[in-house]
Parts: C-alpha cells; structure tokens; sequence
C-alpha cells in the first residue's frame, strides 16, 4: 500500500470510529473520543503489525456494512470488530483474551450497558481459531460478569458472521491471498523458517478438516470453495 493508502483508511476509520461513539454515547465530548481513537491506533499501527493492522480492520468493517441488516446486535458485532486484534503480540499465545480483556476496560469507562459490555467480550473470545458459533463460550471469566458460563449473550447468528467476517481473507482471489500469507510471515520473522511452516500448516489442516469454513450462508456461498483452493495451494508450498 502506498503512503496514501494507508492515510485514507486511517481517516475513513477516524470518521467511522466518532460517529460509532457520538451515535451511541452522546454524554462524550469530543477531546474524549478523540483520546479514545488515539489509544486505538496507537495499537493497530505497530511497527511489527504486517497484516492485523488498520488496513484489516477496514476490511471488516466493508464486509460489515455489506451484511449489516442480518445481524441481531450489530453495534456489538461493531465493537468487536475494532477490539479483536487490539492486543497482538506475536511471542504471546492469549492475545485473543487480552484482546477481550482490554475491550472490557474500554468499554466500561465508556459507561457502555454491561450487556453490551458482556457480548463483545464473547466475540473477541470467539476468534482464538480455529472455531465455530457456540452456545457456550469457555473462556469467559465469572470474575468479569459474576454469572454462570453457560449464559451466553451472542447470538449464533452474530456468532457466525463475525467470525466469518474475520476469515474473509482466505477466500479471496489467489494473489491477494498470497499477499496476506506472505504478511503473516512478516509478522514472525523471529520464528525459524522450518517451525513457522510447521505451526503455519498445522493451523490450515485444522481449517481443511472443518466441515465448513464459514458458517454463515452468504459468506459460505461466496468464500468456502476458493478458501479451500488457497489452503491447500498454501500446504504445498
């Protein structure tokens, strides 16, 4: 991506991120929304980020405003979206629960509704992958919302488009999808050559052996076969 690239997704999210926040949480001011962006991207713009940068969340946020009218709650599907991949530190095995951890403290001091608060909590969860909709979420912890595991708050709906939002990538055309396996090694330069391919196909077997790989219908309909095309193109490289 060129210079300019990258700033035009940088400001359509700034624009997206201050009415997401001065449509449902009109007690903000504007300096503190503004912070609140700041600490966003700050995350999202890391040296060491190649691929789970701004450039994928704008991504998902296109692939969101294409289904947006079947989601049950799509503010938290929204929110979940920009905190999914806040935390991502590629020597760490719990970004994902960090992730949902920090969406939790900024949510909170947002006075967000504690429902609210609960299913992006469970949506970030959802994406430590390989993983699928599910009635019940494992990882949630009783300390954070003083319930029992069994009470999850997401739809299986919600669920499963989230989720497939997140893996659009696998299903795009053979060029991009190399791009994007080729970001992804950036992001662990550190790891040896021969143990990255080892941990990298591991994780895209698991992907191959699911029954589906989207568990939505549009995104089923329009991803899964090239998804299947680009993993196993992927395995024999």
């Amino acid at each position: 991506m060129t210079n300019k690239d990258v700033y035009d997704v940088s400001e359509r999210l700034a624009l997206r991120w201050h009415t997401l926040l001065q449509d449902n949480f009109v007690q903000l001011t504007e300096a503190e929304i503004q912070h609140a962006w700041l600490r966003l991207l700050a995350h999202y713009q890391e040296a060491y980020r190649h691929y789970h940068d701004l450039t994928h969340i704008d991504a998902c946020f296109m692939w969101f405003d294409r289904v947006k009218d079947q989601f049950d709650d799509p503010l938290a599907v929204a929110f979940a979206i920009w905190f999914h991949d806040i935390i991502y530190d590629v020597r760490r095995s719990d970004n994902e629960v960090k992730s949902a951890h920090y969406a939790v403290t900024a949510l909170t001091n947002l006075d967000s509704p504690i429902a609210l608060v609960q299913k992006v909590y469970e949506l970030v969860l959802l994406t430590q992958y390989p993983s699928k909709p599910r009635y019940v979420i494992k990882s949630i912890s009783d300390s954070l919302f003083n319930r029992t595991h069994n009470e999850v708050l997401v739809s299986i709906n919600d669920q499963a488009l989230f989720l497939d939002i997140d893996l659009t990538i696998l299903g795009q055309n053979s060029a991009t999808y190399t791009v994007y396996e080729d970001a992804l090694r950036n992001e662990y330069q550190h790891v040896p050559q021969w143990l990255y391919k080892l941990a990298r196909k591991r994780l895209l077997k698991r992907f191959l052996r699911q029954p589906k790989i989207y568990y939505s219908d549009y995104f089923k309909e329009k991803f899964e076969c090239q998804a299947r095309v680009n993993i196993q193109s992927a395995l024999k490289s």
